[in-house]
């Protein structure tokens, strides 16, 4: 899975983690799969000439995108109540419910603090597999 900091780090050359996240990518086999509101949360970090390449990723497929349905909201909003502690944004919470539904728990993400914190279905932990 793809967290906001790896899609920020891999769309725009400038940032410090920018060859590091293409060198992950290009070893990649496996389907990559991120949330709404991680596109929406990169968009917002990324310069808007940047924008309509991340668009374009999702909407060619390099990115799968998957959206909770009612259910994951509740789950989801049952989430956000659980980890209140330590004030977790939506993305994040909505990467969990991902995790939880795909079995996907390989995830690219500038948050280990938080990922390192966060458990699947209470028991499995993330593999935090970018930066390595």
């Amino acid at each position: 899975m793809l967290d906001t900091g790896f899609l920020v780090s891999l769309m725009d050359a400038r940032e410090p983690l920018h060859a590091a996240a293409a060198g992950w990518l290009s070893r990649q086999r496996q389907p990559l799969w991120s949330v709404p509101s991680v596109l929406a949360e990169a968009a917002h970090f990324m310069p808007g000439w940047l924008r309509p390449q991340l668009a374009r990723a999702a909407s060619a497929g390099l990115v799968q995108v998957a959206a909770p349905d009612a259910a994951g909201y509740g789950r989801i909003a049952w989430l956000l109540e659980k980890y209140s502690a330590l004030s977790p944004d939506w993305a994040d919470c909505e990467l969990i419910w991902l995790a939880e539904v795909s079995g996907v728990h390989r995830i690219a993400t500038l948050d280990a603090k938080d990922f390192g914190v966060y458990r699947i279905l209470g028991r499995k932990a993330f593999d935090i597999v970018w930066p390595a």
